[in-house]
């Protein structure tokens, strides 16, 4: 499977994770409150992987929703997010076609004011 199609497929599968409004390749400066909760991948190495034809992806998938749509405070928010973490991670591990390593995922210790953002480190393979 080449690059693209690994992506379009990875994409396919974080947009039909309940909850998710918009999924997408890459992250549009141009994003609004319409778009959250969001998931985008954005690759930032490519390799071939160990079978032929095959290619290995490095890639943050980021993800996350506005601040300002909580009602339970700043932690039930946190457990929301930590809920959707694991709702792509096993989307993405049940996606036929696609090897996906999960490595970390790094929180943006709530620097941002609008909205609560994390990202997964991955490899993924298709």
């Amino acid at each position: 499977m080449d690059a693209m199609t690994t992506l379009e497929t990875l994409r396919d599968a974080f947009a039909a994770v309940e909850g998710v409004a918009t999924s997408g390749i890459g992250l549009e400066a141009n994003m609004t409150p319409d778009d959250y909760p969001m998931v985008r991948i954005v690759p930032s190495k490519l390799a071939d992987a160990t079978v032929i034809g095959r290619r290995r992806i490095e890639a943050l998938i980021y993800f996350g929703q506005p601040v300002h749509e909580f009602t339970g405070g700043l932690e039930s928010l946190y457990a929301e997010l930590f809920a959707m973490e694991a709702a792509l991670i096993d989307a993405a591990r049940l996606t036929p076609g696609i090897i996906f390593d999960y490595q970390e995922t790094i929180l943006d210790e709530d620097r941002i004011e609008a909205y609560k953002l994390m990202a997964i480190r991955a490899t993924i393979e298709g």
